[in-house]
């Protein structure tokens, strides 16, 4: 009988670490699917680096993590794809309308604020760059990386812009960000929302005289096509963040939650580059295009930023984020 007894006491402790085994097991062996859209063609900068994030993530997950990539808005307009991620009917997406991921995410978008991409990856490194990426959590946003989506060109039908009297009566297509939008109303323009897979017909019929976006965009989407004059005037540089559905992350295995986390600075230094080496080759296109091309003088551009001042107030006002936020912003920048 006391053997009996025994024989059920060891029965009961192993089989509850069976059961943990086995689950562990097939938890392990499970592989797990991400579907991840954007708005830009397969030529663009961000497919490219896509395409280099899903060969690692794929590979140092050995099978377990599967990455679908859906580029040209095949999934939807940007607005609808952020949406779908927080719904859980999308995995991941990479791209604008930042305030749909997290507020916050427009302090990287006050007017003429980074001088280059490293100072904008400064900030995306900082403390303050990992506090602005918890923000999009209460929002059911995994924010992992933030890089550049690149510097911004400003292109119309009508005339050169070389001052922001120039700019004054001009419709200007912009995406549904506001400090953009601030920015053109600041600067004199009407800002007309059109989605970005949408903006090259409405140029081409006159539904807007001009836009505003990176050289690799204008190349990458054949603005040129149907405009006539650009000016130079990085006056943004766009975060790039890579999120993913925040109960998707949380349902992957610790492992593979590092892994993703991985791919997600992979793809932003990847796109870094991109745009740093192929900033010349669009420049080239576009000049081929026989768009002409405007560089604004010291003059010249001090103008633009007096009167975007007003933008910064608007924000901190608004409640976006603080005085302080921007001074700690601007300290890290000017760190050397």
């Amino acid at each position: 009988m006391k053997k009996l007894v025994c024989l059920l006491l060891c029965a009961m402790l192993i089989a509850p670490a069976l059961f943990a085994q086995g689950q562990t097991e097939a938890t392990a062996a499970k592989v797990y699917t991400m579907k991840l859209g954007h708005a830009s063609t397969i030529e663009s900068t961000r497919h490219k680096a896509l395409l280099e994030m899903e060969k690692f993530v794929e590979e140092k997950s050995a099978g377990r993590l599967q990455v679908e990539i859906y580029p040209g808005a095949t999934l939807g307009n940007e607005g609808d794809m952020i949406e779908a991620m927080k719904l859980g009917t999308l995995e991941a997406f990479t791209g604008g309308v930042f305030a749909s991921q997290t507020p916050m995410l427009e302090i990287y978008l006050m007017p003429f604020f980074f001088p280059t991409q490293a100072d904008l990856m400064k900030v995306s490194r900082s403390a303050l760059g990992d506090r602005i990426r918890k923000t999009a959590e209460q929002y059911g946003i995994k924010m992992l990386a933030v890089g550049d989506g690149g510097s911004r060109q400003i292109t119309n039908n009508v005339r050169p812009i070389k001052t922001p009297t120039d700019m004054k009566g001009l419709k200007l297509r912009t995406p549904p960000i506001e400090s953009i939008i601030k920015s053109m109303e600041a600067l004199g323009a009407s800002a007309v929302s059109i989605p970005y897979g949408d903006t090259y017909m409405a140029l081409k019929t006159n539904v807007a005289d001009g836009q505003e976006n990176p050289l690799a965009n204008i190349g990458d989407m054949k603005f040129f096509e149907v405009q006539k004059y650009m000016t130079m005037i990085d006056y943004q540089f766009h975060p790039e963040p890579f999120d993913v559905g925040l109960d998707f992350f949380n349902s992957l295995p610790a492992d593979l939650q590092k892994i993703l986390e991985e791919g997600a600075w992979l793809y932003t230094n990847k796109q870094n580059e991109l745009r740093r080496n192929l900033n010349d080759y669009y420049y080239n296109m576009i000049v081929k295009g026989g768009v002409q091309v405007y560089v604004p003088t010291d003059a010249e551009r001090a103008l633009f930023i007096q009167a975007c001042a007003p933008v910064y107030d608007y924000f901190v006002k608004k409640g976006i984020f603080t005085q302080a936020d921007l001074d700690e912003m601007r300290r890290i920048v000017a760190a050397k």
